[in-house]
């Protein structure tokens, strides 16, 4: 249990810095769309071009797999598609500047290469599925209202946590208006944190408990190029909480220790992108069968990733500087002071919503 805990801790030290600057990018996000929608409207358009442009966009951003969801979420909130949101959840996680230059480092030009360029296929490959699946899902129900396009008060949650936003945004009263700081922290940190906190919460228990378990797989006996292994690196890097810079030099010991780079790649793709906590959030925002695509996508296009990549460097491949062992550091002051931030806001949001008494009610 104490394992448990301390996993916790540490994913959320790690993690705490990105989600606060997720939430923060998440205000100004909304505000930037909000005063400049002419600017901002090709990510809020139909079609294809919106998946791609999110997936350009997405590509360069130091956010990771959990501090993308707020900035996410107010694209969606702001009327980008399902399938815009989706590609830019997949190409903001997967690579960053730091973790491409680590990359060549590390594994060498090549791998430096390949892996922002199989991290933007598969980012428009999952924003178009999602699209996909979404307009087949409408086309199937037109009674249904349509998903939300804009506006807080299109809220796509029926939740009592969501009620208050809803009358407020939604009152014919007149009130003063907020400075534009103001109206981008409120957006991000009660807006955005009051939907998503429960199941980030969710999410980072889960995952400590899925990262105590792990050694207990025998991770170090998988070598090879085989199909099996690169199931296998699906299988962990799906639930699994880690970023694309921390990702880097476990893929680079795991290639030291005998898997193909390929299937190291498959972890470095489908790890960043994925995990637990994010998934519970986009089943709430998504629905099930576009998560189910979402995933999909991700999967396969890891897989063939990995299979073309063992099948360009071949069986010699070496890395070019020793391979760095994966310890977990002792975490920084600014982590501890933005963890503590953090699950100060998230006590604030948990008694502004009365969360806890609601599922006590519910339980009861």
């Amino acid at each position: 249990m104490l394992k448990v805990v301390h996993e916790i801790i540490r994913i959320l030290n790690e993690s705490s810095p990105y989600l606060l600057l997720g939430f923060t990018l998440a205000g100004l996000l909304h505000v930037l769309m909000q005063r400049f929608p002419r600017a901002t409207a090709s990510l809020t358009g139909k079609g294809k071009r919106p998946v791609f442009l999110a997936s350009l966009i997405g590509l360069p951003m130091p956010l990771c797999s959990c501090g993308v969801l707020p900035a996410a979420l107010s694209l969606r909130r702001n009327g980008a598609s399902k399938g815009a949101t989706a590609s830019f959840l997949v190409s903001v996680p997967e690579t960053d500047i730091v973790s491409i230059l680590l990359t060549v480092a590390l594994m060498g030009p090549l791998m430096g290469i390949f892996r922002p360029a199989a991290a933007l296929v598969t980012a428009v490959a999952a924003g178009l599925i999602v699209n996909w699946i979404d307009s087949r899902s409408r086309a199937a129900a037109p009674a249904e209202e349509a998903a939300p396009t804009g506006g807080c008060c299109s809220s796509s949650s029926e939740s009592e946590t969501n009620k208050q936003h809803e009358s407020d945004c939604c009152s014919t009263e007149p009130k003063r208006e907020r400075g534009w700081i103001a109206r981008a922290f409120h957006f991000g940190f009660v807006e955005i944190f009051d939907d998503v906190i429960v199941q980030l919460a969710i999410g980072f228990v889960l995952a400590g408990v899925i990262v105590t378990w792990l050694p207990a797989l025998g991770l170090e006996k998988l070598v090879g190029d085989s199909p099996l292994l690169y199931l296998a690196m699906l299988l962990i890097g799906v639930p699994v909480y880690v970023c694309a810079t921390a990702s880097t030099p476990l893929a680079a010991g795991l290639i030291a220790g005998g898997i193909s780079p390929g299937a190291a790649m498959v972890f470095l793709l489908a790890g960043p992108a994925t995990n637990i906590a994010g998934l519970l959030v986009l089943n709430k925002e998504f629905g099930a069968r576009a998560l189910s695509g979402y995933l999909a996508a991700i999967a396969v296009c890891s897989v063939l990733a990995g299979a073309i990549l063992d099948r360009l460097v071949g069986p010699g491949f070496t890395l070019p500087v020793a391979a760095m062992e994966h310890v977990h550091e002792s975490s920084s002051p600014v982590q501890i002071v933005c963890t503590v931030v953090l699950v100060t806001i998230a006590a604030t949001s948990i008694v502004r919503t009365k969360v806890l008494p609601l599922f006590a009610r519910r339980a009861g």
